[in-house]
C-alpha cells in the first residue's frame, strides 16, 4: 500500500505491479481497491516475467521495491530512477540477526532514496557512497557471523567507534552489540539489568500501575 500511495504522491498515474510468487492473492485485491480509490491505473502482472525484460521494454519512470536485487539492477544496468520502501521496518523486525536477508536489506536501505522522501527520489539522490557502504556491510557481516569472520573484529570496532550514529544504528541491535562487547552496546555495568529478576518484576508492577491509572 505504501508503495502505491508513494508513487501516486510523486505524480505517477499508471503503475505496473509485479507481485512476489508467494504473495497472497488478498494482497493484490487490496492493492487493486486502493488503486481504484486513488484513481491510479494499476496493472498486475500475474504471468512469470523477468524484471529485466520489463526494464528494457517499458523503461518505467520509477522502480520501487523493498530489497530486491532487481532494484539495483534497474539503477546500475538500466539507468532507471529507483526508490526503496519498507526497509526500515524490515531491518527492525528481521530475525534472527544473522538472517541472510539482512545484507541485501542493508545495501538497499543505505544506497537508495526512501520513497517518502519525494525530493530525494525526484533528484535521484544517492545514500551512502560505495566506500562507506563497504565498511558498513563488513561491520554488519561481522555482527551477524563473528565466529566465521573473526578477522573483521578490529575493523568493526573502529567502524562502530567512529561511525555509529542515529542513521547507522538502524543496521545493528544494541543487544547484539552488547553480546559481542562491541562499541554501541549497553555499558558493561548495566548489562545485568535485562537478566535481573527484581528489575523485571518492578517493571511489570510499574506497567500494571500505569494501566490502573489510565482506567
Amino acid at each position: 500500500m505504501r508503495m502505491l500511495r508513494g508513487a501516486h504522491r510523486l505524480g505517477h498515474g499508471t503503475v505496473v505491479f509485479k507481485p512476489h510468487p508467494t504473495a497472497p492473492a488478498r494482497f493484490t485485491r487490496t492493492l487493486e481497491e486502493e488503486a481504484e480509490r486513488l484513481g491510479v491505473d494499476l496493472t498486475v502482472l500475474d504471468t512469470p516475467v523477468l524484471a529485466e525484460v520489463l526494464y528494457q521494454r517499458t523503461r518505467p519512470a520509477l522502480v520501487v521495491g523493498c530489497f530486491s536485487t532487481a532494484l539495483l539492477t534497474a539503477a546500475a544496468l538500466y539507468g532507471l530512477p529507483v526508490a526503496r520502501v519498507g526497509t526500515g521496518m524490515l531491518l527492525e523486525r528481521l530475525t534472527p540477526f544473522e538472517n541472510s536477508n539482512r545484507i541485501p536489506v542493508t545495501v538497499v536501505d543505505a544506497l537508495l532514496p526512501d520513497l517518502d522522501d519525494q525530493a530525494a527520489v525526484r533528484e535521484g539522490r544517492p545514500g551512502m557512497d560505495v566506500a562507506a557502504l563497504g565498511e558498513l556491510v563488513r561491520a554488519v557481516g561481522f555482527a551477524m557471523q563473528p565466529k566465521i569472520l573473526p578477522g573483521l573484529r578490529n575493523e568493526t570496532e573502529r567502524y562502530l567507534a567512529g561511525s555509529l550514529d542515529a542513521r547507522t544504528l538502524r543496521y545493528f541491535k544494541r543487544k547484539r552489540l552488547t553480546s559481542l562487547a562491541l562499541p554501541g552496546g549497553m555499558p558493561s555495568q548495566l548489562a545485568f539489568i535485562p537478566r535481573n529478576a527484581t528489575v523485571r518484576r518492578m517493571a511489570r508492577r510499574a506497567r500494571g500501575l500505569r494501566r490502573v491509572v489510565r482506567r
